[in-house]
This record gives C-alpha cells, structure tokens and sequence, in this order.
C-alpha cells in the first residue's frame, strides 16, 4: 500500500490463482487420481470449456502444487506432473518429442521414432510421473482419421506402459476428440468448467480475488449489483472478468478512488492505466 502508484499499479498486475470451489474440487481429482495406487487400467479427466475458463491455470495450479525436486545422488530428479499441448501433433513421434520436452532431454534431434518413445518413457518412469496433462485435446479433430487415430493411440500408449492417469483439456469439442478410440474414452471422466453465472460461486470468488488487490477500500465485489454488472460485461468469461479486475483496479489507484466502482469497471473495458509499467519493471 506504501509503494509509489506505479509500483502499485504494476503489482495489480501480477498473476494470482484463485483457490474457488470449481476448481478445488477438480486439483482434489487429480490428485487423488495421482496418488492411489498404480492400476492396469489408469484413468482419465476430461475437462471441458470455453476459452478462457481457466483451464490453464488449473493445470498451473497442479504443475507448482507438485513441486520438482532435484536431482541428488541419491535419487534422479522428481517431475510429479508433465505437461504438453496437442496442437499441430499429428503422430505419434511428435505426442513422443513433446514429452521428452517437458522432461527436459536436450538431444532428442538425434532420436529416431522408436527411440524417441524409449527414451521418453524411461526418463518418465524415472521421474516418477504421476499425473500427464494434456492441453487442446480438441486439436487432434483438425487432423485425418488416420493421423487422429495415432495420436489418441500415443497417449493411451503412455497411460498404460507408465500406468499414469491423464488430464486433458480442451474445449467444448473435446469430447468429440476422443471418438477416433472407444477404449480411450472410456477411461476419461467427463468434467466442464462452466462460464460464471451471478451466484454463490461468483460472490466467493470475487471476494477472495478483492482480498489480494492492493486497494486502501473496499470495493463489494460480492454484491449483487456488482456481480451483475460483472456478468453482464464480461458474459461470465473467467479470463475477461480478471482482466477487467485488473485494469479497474489500475484505474483506481491512478485515480484516487482506492476501490472498483461501477463507472470504473466499465470504463476499464477500453480504458487502460497510463502508468509505464515498462519503466517500473527495469
């Protein structure tokens, strides 16, 4: 609260994870998709969403929830959770190169196809891998029967020879995307993280996100007015009403005001802080 207005606006600025019941209820899912014991037959989450909805930072929550522990000599490095994104992967040699990318392996050029699965399963097992988080799931419907058909084998192909569980995300479509394999689909349970509707939800979510604004007032996000006008701006997209936040608070202490108002959330869909953020951040 003592810092110079343009510290101030810039830390407005800063990324924050909002512990809500939506998704708490889903990282208390996988984890204890994670954590029970290893199965023939592992399962899967299927989370679906608009954009927007905050299926990124639910796999953020999980990657930092389940932190890597180095290397000692005792023990191989420690990486719980691996994520890659789907997009543009066609086959099954790319779904292989992505996870060797999340795992860090530095000459994966040299690799041929078969190797590539070796290598990248193996240093997987070492790892011990508990959770596999695949993003755009959805992505695989802009590929042929054929090219579909080799990726969704890729990944069932890692589900059962590291017998990990598997988050996917993706859009509305995404169920659509696990078709192309039956058995594969089977394993998924289906879960949606719905845009924000004026509710109980909203209230919670919105009070918790004010407590970490560094604003000398309050602004009663929570309040029904509010959250009607927040609805009503944003459609309920997770990801427009914390930009929206943001900006609004911005507004806020550049102004004098020290809290979100009506007039300033709405102003702050066009209008943005005047303060040089670049300045401040060198």
């Amino acid at each position: 609260m003592d810092l110079p207005i343009a510290q101030r606006v810039r830390s407005v600025f800063v990324e924050r994870f909002i512990y809500h019941e939506h998704i708490t209820d889903l990282i208390s899912h996988c984890e204890h998709m994670m954590y029970k014991p290893r199965g023939v037959r592992p399962k899967g989450l299927l989370v679906s969403g608009p954009s927007g909805a905050g299926k990124t930072a639910l796999a953020d929550a999980l990657i930092r929830r389940c932190v890597m522990k180095e290397a000692s000599r005792e023990r191989p490095a420690n990486r719980p959770v691996l994520y890659f994104c789907m997009s543009n992967a066609r086959e099954a040699k790319e779904i292989f190169t992505r996870l060797l990318v999340a795992l860090g392996f530095p000459h994966i050029s040299s690799l041929t196809g078969s190797a590539r699965r070796l290598m990248a399963l193996k240093l997987a097992e070492e790892a011990d891998l508990r959770l596999l988080i695949v993003d755009e799931i959805q992505d695989v419907l802009l590929t042929t029967p054929r090219q579909q058909e080799l990726a969704l084998l890729a990944v069932k192909d890692i589900m059962n020879s590291l017998k990990v569980p598997v988050l996917a995300l993706g859009t509305e479509n995404a169920r659509c995307a696990l078709e192309a394999d039956l058995h594969l689909k089977s394993r998924f349970q289906p879960r949606e993280l719905p845009t924000w509707r004026c509710d109980d939800y909203l209230r919670h979510f919105l009070e918790a996100y004010e407590s970490t604004l560094p604003l000398k007032k309050r602004s009663n996000l929570g309040s029904l007015l509010m959250r009607k006008l927040i609805i009503k701006e944003t459609n309920g997209q997770l990801s427009e009403i914390v930009d929206r936040l943001q900006r609004a608070a911005a507004l806020a202490i550049e102004g004098g005001h020290e809290q979100i108002t009506r007039e300033l959330f709405e102003r702050a869909r066009f209008e943005l802080p005047s303060s040089d953020l670049a300045e401040v951040a060198a």
